[in-house]
């Protein structure tokens, strides 16, 4: 119950995945199941983040290269404007050219107002902001 506690917790746990010499694969697999199993108030994550990082350092095992993270994000950024013009083609029919556009240059902040705004949007215009 307490994230403070969870949060040390994790971190030993993770330590201990590069000190019991598995490989990369394992320990990313396992990583991904204490995530899951243990997950921390978001005022925490940073300091998590922040604590993996050291051990990666420590120990030279990255868990996450940068090819990676950027892929991740990436694939997160598509699916959010997928979902987004999915949204958009329901409740406004289809894509003009301009707003196609607009949501393929968006970035992620932009993304997620938008996902958010369509519910009370009154049309197209209103919600991407026409130029």
């Amino acid at each position: 119950k307490d994230g403070a506690t969870r949060k040390d917790v994790k971190v030993a746990l993770i330590r201990l995945l590069y000190e019991r010499g598995y490989s990369r694969e394992q320990v990313v697999q396992l990583f991904i199941i204490i995530d899951w199993m243990l997950q921390l108030p978001v005022a925490l994550e940073p300091e998590f983040v922040q604590a993996v990082y050291a051990i990666q350092e420590e120990k030279h095992m990255p868990y996450v290269n940068t090819i990676e993270r950027l892929e991740r994000e990436k694939a997160v950024h598509e699916g959010v404007e997928g979902t987004l013009r999915k949204q958009i083609a329901l409740k406004f029919g289809d894509l003009p050219e301009w707003a196609d556009e607009r949501l393929a240059s968006a970035n992620d902040a932009q993304l997620d107002e938008w996902v958010v705004q369509v519910l009370t949007a009154d049309s197209l215009e209103a919600l991407l902001g026409r130029h």
